[in-house]
């Protein structure tokens, strides 16, 4: 009987992803474990396993196209087999939540063994862990009784399946950048800066941004830095690294800075996760610091790299881009002075970094003397956030720049 390959959901936000390539073709042999297609998020690029085995009899999503969570993808059966009365592709995901779920019963399958451990295909664990679904409880339709990844979204939802026939879909080639007649360049928007302008626009529709600016001596934490880097030649700190750090420790004292906004209450959160924008060629990603006031700095700064070259590799897991409470971006290497940053929503605040730059400021003596001196913008939701509370916090974050023991007293 022919199966149907859907868009899986891969993290808790995913509404749709786009057909990157295609590694099986119609007509090929596929084993259970085979990379069927690649598919791209705003987030991350991932392969699609198969979990049965039989021939690839029909691809429906082409290369290039944005299909929905639970969107059909293609069909595998048996060699021969005709597909023309199979389910039609799944709903947008609005309409998907809209519809009433069938009961259906289970089959009874033994996934797990005497001993306890849950027979899972690795891609079925990892869709498992970020959908929230607990595996015991999951009856698996693979070889002896294995729970494969249709399974896991079967668990999650459970749609009305609708008996129509697959209309045939022509082959839409890759989007790919227009030449106009005046030499203008058309370049279809990808899925992450769809994403990105979306969540820039809602973010200033919604949240009432207020930015606020100091600037700061960090002639000792560059001292800090530069021993820092002397004594560890394992590691390399950068001053996102001891940002992320203050930022957490500062955050710490003043919980009402961590903290979000629904429509009638407001979240003080325990755990503070600091986000680290980083920038592509093609957009701007946010992979997350968990727990950064638990961490020493030395593990901060090991994290962050991880984090970044994961970003720059696109290898980032949603749980490493996901649950942040504050976020810091940083252009002080692009020779930025200081800007306005958008707030990365549901977060209360988020802190803009400019460069560092040696001018002449008058000491407590009232002596000129030469300084390195560094403007922060701190733009928050002042829905969440009032102007003293976030003063406040940007003032300890300037003590600690100005002189990093007093984040110990």
């Amino acid at each position: 009987m022919a199966t149907e390959i859907i868009m899986p959901q891969l993290g808790l936000t995913m509404e749709e992803g786009t057909i990157a390539k295609w590694i099986k073709q119609v007509g090929d042999k596929v084993a259970v474990g085979d990379v069927l297609v690649e598919i791209t998020t705003d987030k991350l690029s991932s392969e699609i396993e198969s979990e049965v085995e039989g021939v690839l009899l029909k691809i429906v999503a082409q290369e290039g196209e944005d299909i929905p969570v639970k969107g059909l993808l293609a069909i595998i059966g048996a060699e021969g087999e005709q597909v023309g009365a199979a389910s039609a592709p799944a709903a947008k995901k609005e309409e998907v939540q809209s519809e009433a779920p069938k009961a259906e019963a289970q089959p009874k399958a033994a996934s797990v063994t005497e001993g306890g451990r849950v027979k899972a295909s690795p891609l079925a664990k990892k869709i498992a862990s970020e959908l929230g679904v607990d595996l015991s409880t999951v009856a698996g339709s693979g070889p002896n009784g294995r729970i494969v990844q249709k399974d896991v979204l079967a668990a999650e939802v459970k749609p009305a399946v609708v008996e129509k026939a697959v209309p045939e879909v022509k082959a839409a080639p890759a989007a790919a950048p227009v030449q106009t007649a005046n030499a203008d360049v058309v370049k279809p928007l990808t899925n992450m800066r769809k994403v990105i302008a979306k969540r820039m626009q809602q973010s200033k529709n919604t949240a009432p941004h207020v930015t606020i600016t100091t600037e700061v001596n960090v002639d000792k934490t560059i001292a800090l830095r530069s021993k820092l880097n002397a004594k560890n030649a394992d590691v390399r700190f950068s001053y996102t690294d001891i940002l992320v750090k203050m930022c957490a420790t500062a955050l710490r004292n003043y919980p009402k800075i961590n903290a979000s906004i629904t429509e009638d209450s407001m979240i003080f959160h325990d755990k503070i996760n600091i986000g680290v924008a980083v920038a592509l060629d093609d957009g701007l990603i946010v992979p997350v610091v968990s727990n950064a006031d638990r961490k020493g700095l030395k593990a901060i700064t090991k994290e962050t790299k991880d984090l970044i070259n994961k970003a720059r590799t696109n290898t980032l897991s949603p749980d490493e881009m996901s649950g942040a409470t504050f976020t810091i971006s940083n252009l002080g290497s692009y020779d930025i002075d200081g800007f306005t940053p958008v707030i990365n929503l549901p977060e209360a605040a988020i802190l803009g970094v400019g460069r560092i730059v040696k001018k002449p400021i008058v000491n407590e003596n009232d002596e000129i003397v030469p300084a390195s001196m560094m403007v922060l913008s701190m733009s928050f939701d002042h829905r969440v956030v009032d102007g003293a509370q976030a003063a406040e916090f940007l003032k300890a974050l300037k003590g600690y720049l100005e002189d990093p023991d007093n984040m110990y007293v």
